[in-house]
């Protein structure tokens, strides 16, 4: 067993499926970008636990909590249950606008703040530099490439899911180590917002129901993809960052002061 101070591990990959861990010191703990359907933690103590992610069903000593904790963040966040529940033409563009407002508040907010909080990062989170370069990635695939058809959509500053294999960035001439400043950055979400903004202008009720061309692109399950499920994407990953963004902002902020 760790004594605690040993340095931290990484089990990049590993196979812990069906896995049994007992008597561990498993304090720290971080478990990242992982499939944990059906993860239970029984028996064990801790005074603080923190867990977060798209997730089903969550079930605390054994009282189901998920309907409790979404109508929370639903009420701290205007727009997330718009996105969820966005059916409709006009359901897709009230919740976009909803969480662009909320947006176009924060970013007001932090061009007024140090240079320096918009590359901070908490707890290993991406910064908000980062999150607007994962954004701008998010609508190259499922607005570039899904519903536009584009041939080279993807902005080279795009930054893609962690654990996103070398060759698929290779693919889309991803530079996930370029540098961009907050101007830049902001630059380059506006153009591509611009036809998301186009997109929903010219919705109607019948293109929601198209099946695209093309899928988001290498690395994700061959199906079908319709222009509805493509906006449900693009929305609720705006309205999610956001979420996580306005939480590591506020701490760098009391981290300042």
């Amino acid at each position: 067993m760790d004594n605690g101070d040993s340095p931290s591990r990484l089990f990049d990959g590993a196979v812990l499926r069906d896995a049994r861990i007992r008597g561990s010191d498993l304090r720290g703990l971080e478990i990242r970008d992982c499939e944990i359907d059906g993860l239970r933690i029984v028996d064990s103590l801790g005074a603080t636990v923190s867990i977060s992610g798209a997730l089903g069903a969550v079930i605390v000593e054994g009282v189901d909590v998920t309907d409790h904790v979404r109508a929370v963040l639903d009420a701290r966040h205007p727009g997330r249950r718009e996105s969820r529940d966005a059916v409709t033409a006009d359901d897709f563009r009230t919740a976009w606008r909803l969480v662009q407002d909320r947006w176009e508040a924060l970013l007001k907010d932090l061009r007024e703040a140090p240079a320096a909080r918009a590359h901070g990062s908490v707890d290993g989170e991406w910064s908000l530099l980062e999150t607007l370069r994962h954004l701008r990635f998010a609508a190259d695939a499922w607005i570039g490439t899904a519903i536009l058809s584009e041939a080279s959509p993807h902005h080279p500053w795009g930054l893609p899911p962690g654990g996103t294999p070398q060759r698929i960035m290779d693919q889309l001439a991803l530079d996930p180590a370029a540098r961009p400043d907050l101007a830049q950055v902001l630059e380059m979400r506006a153009a591509r917002h611009a036809d998301v903004e186009r997109v929903l202008a010219e919705l109607t009720e019948q293109e929601l129901d198209r099946v695209c061309d093309r899928s988001p692109g290498p690395g994700y399950p061959e199906r079908e993809y319709r222009v509805r499920r493509c906006l449900q994407v693009v929305v609720t990953e705006e309205v999610e960052h956001l979420r996580y963004a306005q939480r590591d902002l506020a701490v760098l902020a009391q981290a300042g002061s």
